[in-house]
């Protein structure tokens, strides 16, 4: 099977994201500290700008991939049983030893491992060496099972500990990510049909992407002017998320890598492209969730914001890991002509 071409070199932009995301939580902690009403005033401008976060991703979903990925028999069933049972319990038990005394960062490490990354996740695996046809695959089929996975997860992990109505939990997961995904489609299928698949990837994404960054970044900064007082209140809770979460991260990584490897014996770069779809996470629908569902709880919100930064320098440490292990080890404990996608 060829693989498909993902962009792999990363733009000043994306090296630039920690920074820039660091630059707004300071330019929105000292506006809310200036002006503690311009938050409330700019809140109701917060949905706005998390559909403009998130439909951006799902737009570059490849859904024409989803027929041609039923051919990805072993390494889709491992994604989907890693991602949709393990990985919430792991959640779970990372966020009962070194949260149970923070329910609300508990809360934050939850939704921020909940659902796989279904955007900037294909670049990752292209870095790291895996194969982009099965990566494109997999995040198709991502896009699509966790608008029913989120909603159950939570409602069980959360729901248990705290008073929230399953009816509020369908709603955020309906409008930020069911209602991006039916808007994707659509925007895709008209795309194609008129401009063509080159226009499409190369002069629409590009401005999709912009788009993502500017709405992700204008968000922050009203999320933190309007949350900037909880912040200032407890500094150092944020520093509890930094080992558990990447701790979480190194550990999917390796437990999906390994398994696709000596389990069901896949060459390396299908086995680190497993590793990759069950590792990056969706901090977009993760901050949409936590601002809409848990407003009432700002720690929470803010806490899912600790999530990208510390995803970006694992995630690149990863690929660096990945992209040697498939060159030391090519075909991992793969029979040498087997069908490896069956």
């Amino acid at each position: 099977m060829n693989k498909q071409r993902i962009p792999s070199q990363l733009s000043f932009l994306d090296k630039a994201f920690p920074a820039l995301i660091l630059l707004c939580m300071a330019a929105g902690l000292a506006l809310g500290k200036a002006a503690p009403s311009l938050g409330h005033t700019l809140e109701p401008l917060i949905p706005f700008g998390l559909f403009l976060m998130i439909y951006p991703t799902v737009t570059k979903v490849p859904f024409r991939a989803l027929r041609r990925s039923a051919l990805e028999g072993r390494p889709a069933v491992l994604s989907i049983l890693l991602n949709y049972l393990v990985n919430p319990l792991l959640l779970f038990v990372f966020g009962w030893l070194f949260l149970r005394n923070y329910p609300d960062l508990w809360t934050g490490l939850i939704l921020l491992g909940i659902a796989p990354c279904i955007g900037m996740v294909l670049v990752w695996a292209d870095l790291g060496g895996a194969d982009n046809s099965l990566s494109v695959s997999l995040m198709a089929w991502n896009s699509l099972i966790q608008i029913v996975s989120v909603p159950v997860w939570i409602y069980l992990l959360i729901g248990t500990r705290v008073s929230l109505p399953a009816g509020l939990i369908l709603e955020s997961t309906f409008l930020y990510l069911g209602l991006p995904l039916i808007a994707a489609y659509l925007t895709q299928r008209v795309a194609l049909r008129v401009k063509g698949e080159q226009w499409f990837q190369e002069r629409f994404t590009p401005v999709l992407g912009k788009i993502q960054l500017t709405a992700l970044l204008a968000t922050l900064v009203v999320m933190f002017a309007l949350k900037g007082e909880a912040i200032f209140n407890a500094p150092m809770l944020i520093g509890y998320m930094v080992l558990p979460l990447a701790l979480f991260f190194f550990t999917l990584f390796f437990v999906g890598t390994l398994s696709a490897c000596f389990i069901m014996k896949l060459p390396m770069d299908k086995s680190i492209t497993v590793g990759f779809h069950v590792t990056g996470r969706n901090f977009e629908l993760s901050i949409a969730l936590a601002l809409t569902a848990f407003a009432t709880s700002p720690m929470v919100a803010v806490s899912t914001v600790i999530g990208p930064l510390i995803e970006v320098p694992v995630m690149l440490s990863l690929a660096w890991i990945g992209r040697r292990l498939v060159d030391r080890f090519p075909l991992c404990c793969a029979p040498a002509r087997a069908d490896l996608t069956a």
